[in-house]
């Protein structure tokens, strides 16, 4: 194994952060995560977090930042030349962040700063459910938000201003409210932050639940879930209304774009195979009849970790990218 072969990848997402190290072939070295403190969400606090996180795991496989080939860095939000962020429903408080020059700084190494959701959509084109024969698909990211990116023709699509974000399609006119500022997003009934407010939205007005018995601040997606395996009727609800409007949403990206695949990442595409089946009923509930549609709507195979590989990939195809154009060059000059 050479230097070159090895990059780093860190993966930034509402609740923390998570960073490894992966080959030039996909294969996950090491990993680590680690959530941010309530009350440290900040820029500096995100990057200092982020270097600790990857001094750390350098010192578990022995490696130090000399030994990369350069370092990926996915994160939410609109993304601007530069590896600026703009702004970021999950960080509220960033505008106009240089992420990539923070992080660069810091660091002393090539970083390259890449929209979460893409960096998820191009693990699934490297390593995942998209591997192969596959031109065609889109990814919903489902966490604390939910990301979303398109592959059209083997390509990955990122539009006129690098700002697609079906996450805040309109499902629901004049619908909730949602952190974006619209009303009525996909991101405002389908991420883990909306099952989270509308299970404490039943229970402020007093819905029955086994939920009851813990703190507001202490109900999750991940409690949610569990309690629907266990029979909550609640919770149960909660579930069906958010599958009900991603098997909606996943209809109409189906009309606009046609893909082959639809695939599910993030903490909620970890909820079970049970979940899924709820989302495909719902799709198969909205979709025509007259001219059905063979998609397939399919959970991440890169795994929970295709956020850092992901970035990794970007990393690769530039370097890639680079190489070839060094050697078309070279090439022109020899002419």
């Amino acid at each position: 194994m050479t230097a070159v072969d090895i990059f780093a990848g860190v993966d930034i997402g509402g609740t923390g952060v998570k960073v490894g190290i992966v080959t030039s072939k996909g294969s996950d070295m090491a990993r680590e995560k680690e959530n941010y403190h309530p009350d440290k969400h900040e820029p500096q606090d995100v990057v200092d977090l982020a270097v600790t996180m990857l001094h750390n795991i350098l010192q578990t496989t022995r490696l130090s930042l000399k030994d990369l080939d350069a370092i990926g860095v996915g994160c939410p939000g609109v993304l601007k030349a530069g590896g600026v962020i703009h702004a970021a429903t999950s960080f509220p408080s960033w505008t106009d962040v240089p992420l990539q020059q923070l992080l660069t700084d810091n660091v002393g190494r090539p970083v390259t700063v890449c929209n979460d959701a893409d960096a998820a959509i191009l693990a699934e084109q490297w390593v995942g459910a998209a591997k192969g024969q596959v031109k065609d698909f889109i990814m919903l990211t489902l966490g604390t938000g939910v990301g979303f990116s398109i592959v059209t023709n083997g390509q990955l699509v990122r539009g006129g201003s690098n700002t697609i974000e079906g996450g805040h399609m309109i499902v629901e006119r004049n619908g909730r409210q949602c952190g974006c500022s619209q009303r009525g997003c996909l991101e405002a009934y389908t991420s883990a932050s909306a099952l989270m407010l509308q299970a404490q939205e039943h229970l402020r007005a007093g819905r029955e639940s086994s939920l009851s018995r813990y703190f507001e601040a202490d109900i999750n997606a991940e409690l949610i879930f569990k309690h629907a395996a266990q029979g909550d009727e609640l919770c149960k609800h909660v579930i069906h209304e958010a599958a009900d409007y991603l098997g909606f949403a996943c209809v109409t990206f189906c009309r606009m774009l046609d893909p082959e695949i639809i695939v599910l990442s993030g903490g909620i595409a970890e909820a079970g195979e049970s979940y899924f089946k709820q989302i495909r009923r719902a799709y198969a509930k909205h979709t025509w009849t007259t001219f059905p549609n063979p998609v397939r709507i399919e959970k991440a195979s890169a795994g929970y970790d295709s956020g850092i590989i992901g970035t990794v990939a970007v990393c690769k195809a530039q370097r890639d990218a680079l190489a070839k154009s060094c050697v078309t060059q070279r090439d022109t000059v020899d002419e």
